[in-house]
């Protein structure tokens, strides 16, 4: 009987598995790296991105903040005459044109409108982990006199509403929309003499008109002070801070 060896494959050392093992981690490492850097990088560029758009946004409302504060300091300087005014003589004392241009400032009310959609993409977005801490943190600081100021501007609402119920039951605005059109019919003597801007002159209603007049010239007063200037404040630490960080110009 003819007998046939069984042949064997050759048992493989304990070392050749190690390097198996060891090129497969490497080669898993090496892609999670590698994807972990892509995804940093463009993590990178997008906030690069934001923190340009922000500045632009801020930049933006650096200016128009000092558009308001400028445009409310001038009108509480006109509230202030018109009460000098009406308080010395008497509101029939001021002459016509004077009081038209005076009184108007009334219901000349200024807001400020922030520019802040990158603000808000950054918080529905989760957008703010991208940017370092020292900027979220400002950002968040600046975001909160924002909402400061909103919340200013619902509660003094119903304020400039009275206070403009009570111009109009006092002067005719009217008359100075129709002479403003054309600056040089305004500015004859002539054709104001004859127009008489007062509707009532009642000392109840114009006494209880210049309280509310001393009332609103208050609020930009306290408005500039309490919230548009810390608001810029908190706006010029951010610029610095996103110019500091990502150099967006």
């Amino acid at each position: 009987m003819e007998v046939h060896a069984h042949s064997h494959t050759p048992r493989k050392k304990w070392t050749h598995y190690f390097w198996e093992f060891l090129m497969l981690f490497l080669a898993v490492l090496c892609g999670f790296f590698a994807e972990y850097q892509l995804e940093h990088t463009i993590e990178k560029q997008r906030s690069k991105v934001y923190a340009t758009n922000l500045y632009d946004e801020l930049k933006k409302d650096t200016a128009e903040l000092n558009r308001v504060i400028t445009e409310l300091e001038f009108n509480a300087k006109k509230l202030d005459t018109l009460c000098y005014l009406v308080t010395k003589n008497g509101i029939r004392s001021i002459q016509s044109q004077q009081l038209l241009r005076i009184s108007r400032y009334v219901t000349h009310i200024s807001f400020f409108s922030s520019n802040n959609s990158t603000i808000e993409e950054l918080k529905g977005s989760g957008g703010l982990r991208l940017l370092k801490p020292n900027v979220s943190r400002q950002i968040s600081l600046y975001d909160k006199e924002l909402k400061d100021l909103e919340n200013e501007y619902a509660l003094t609402k119903a304020e400039f509403i009275r206070m403009e119920e009570l111009y109009f039951k006092v002067i005719d605005r009217s008359l100075f929309e129709n002479l403003f059109k054309d600056q040089a019919l305004f500015d004859k003597d002539s054709l104001i003499k004859n127009a008489d801007p007062i509707i009532n002159d009642d000392p109840k209603l114009v006494k209880e008109f210049l309280g509310w007049v001393a009332f609103e010239k208050g609020i930009y007063r306290e408005q500039i002070k309490n919230f548009l200037l810390p608001l810029k404040e908190e706006a010029s630490k951010l610029l610095t801070l996103l110019k500091k960080e990502y150099h967006p110009e």
